[in-house]
């Protein structure tokens, strides 16, 4: 057997010693008798006696966390030192100390006063000094702490401010795009349409849409989406997307081409989230109106020779369930018959008493502008909820349809 050499058990690593603390370096200007001997300042500060005249090339090289003047000093010293480190408020100067004689307050300056940050009578002996010193660089430590907090803010700040600027930028943009979505002004031989949209943000999450169907119908479309805002936007051009790849099969049955639309957007929305919808579609050679109303406030038709009927038929919200199914409602329209559509952001609209506005309100309004322009008519509208909420901002998107067969 081959003896196998005993080895040396490894030295245990020491741990490095914690660096002391860093003394603090004061500049003494001026003889200071109360320094003399042992006055344990030696502990606090790393003190280094300094010749009056050569005080300010040393304050500006080294650096000091401390400053202590003799008193007794001239006063044109005494001045020149004073202002050089500079009034109390600047984070970046050292502390800066007095020390007089006998008690009295010593001849500096009473503009310059308040540039020292004490001014500590001699004869209390140095207890007091070192004391008095403490608190000085505690008072010049914690300003410090707070100047690179404020500079750390003003940082933050200004970042901010760029970033809130570039996103401004952005939802004026979008807000831009979104309009550029909206359909033209509608030129159609058989109906006469206005329409406005009003996001409470820049931009919202209702939208309307009209498009041409073969045979001279049109298909018009008014909806909102849960929410507001940015999220509310993009899944509103998501709704429209749905519907717009479906319109062109609706004519045979809308509530089918509904139930498709609700399936793809429940398929694409987060869980919980939902939209409500009309959709309709005018047949003007038949002379009806077939539509379908999903968990949204009822359109009404405003006829000139029967009472208002309201457009209930339909099924619930857009994008709750996976398999809603949806009516078709149908009503007949002739020239001069009116469609009036909003969303519910109108119908909520609050008085300075907090009382809505109401659907049942917004109807009758529409019945008694019924002889008017359909641009009149809206604006008509639009301009009686705003004097309802008596100038307050809107609290949601507001969008309405008037649409008059010719």
């Amino acid at each position: 057997m081959i003896p196998i050499p005993a080895t040396a058990a490894p030295a245990a690593t020491a741990e490095p010693a914690e660096a002391p603390p860093a003394i603090p370096l004061a500049l003494v200007v001026g003889d200071l008798p109360l320094l003399r001997g042992e006055s344990g300042l030696g502990a606090t500060v790393d003190a280094r006696p300094t010749d009056p005249g050569d005080a300010l090339h040393r304050i500006e090289s080294d650096s000091p966390e401390l400053v202590l003047l003799d008193g007794r000093l001239p006063e044109d010293t005494l001045t020149s030192v004073l202002e050089r480190v500079g009034h109390p408020e600047r984070p970046d100067r050292p502390a800066v100390i007095v020390v007089t004689e006998g008690g009295r307050r010593t001849h500096v300056e009473s503009r310059l006063i308040d540039h020292a940050d004490d001014f500590v009578n001699g004869a209390l002996g140095p207890e007091v000094l070192l004391a008095r010193i403490r608190t000085a660089l505690r008072v010049r430590a914690v300003l410090g702490e707070l100047a690179r907090k404020n500079a750390e803010l003003e940082t933050l700040s200004a970042r901010l401010e760029k970033m809130a600027g570039r996103m401004a930028q952005e939802l004026r943009l979008a807000s831009q795009l979104q309009r550029a979505l909206l359909p033209p002004p509608l030129h159609h031989p058989r109906l006469d349409l206005a329409a406005e949209f009003i996001p409470a943000r820049e931009i919202g999450g209702d939208f309307y849409d009209v498009v041409s169907l073969d045979h001279g119908r049109l298909a018009v479309t008014l909806a909102d989406v849960m929410g507001k805002g940015v999220p509310a936007a993009l899944l509103a051009a998501n709704l429209k997307a749905c519907l717009r790849a479906q319109v062109h099969e609706a004519a045979d049955d809308p509530g089918e081409t509904i139930a498709r639309v609700n399936r793809i957007f429940w398929d694409v929305t987060p869980r919980g989230l939902f939209a409500t919808l009309f959709f309709g579609i005018f047949d003007f050679e038949e002379g009806r109106l077939a539509y379908v109303n999903a968990g949204h406030e009822p359109g009404v038709v405003v006829r000139a020779d029967a009472p208002p009927e309201l457009l209930d038929a339909g099924g619930t919200v857009i994008g709750l369930f996976e398999d809603s199914t949806y009516a078709t409602g149908e009503t007949r329209v002739t020239p001069d018959d009116r469609l009036v559509l909003f969303s519910d952001g109108l119908a909520d609209r609050s008085s300075p008493s907090g009382e809505l506005f109401g659907a049942r309100r917004l109807r009758e309004a529409a019945v008694n502008s019924g002889h008017d322009a359909v641009r009149i008519a809206l604006y008509s509208l639009l301009g009686e909820v705003q004097g309802w909420s008596g100038g307050r901002p809107a609290e949601d998107d507001q969008t309405l349809i008037v649409a008059q067969v010719r």
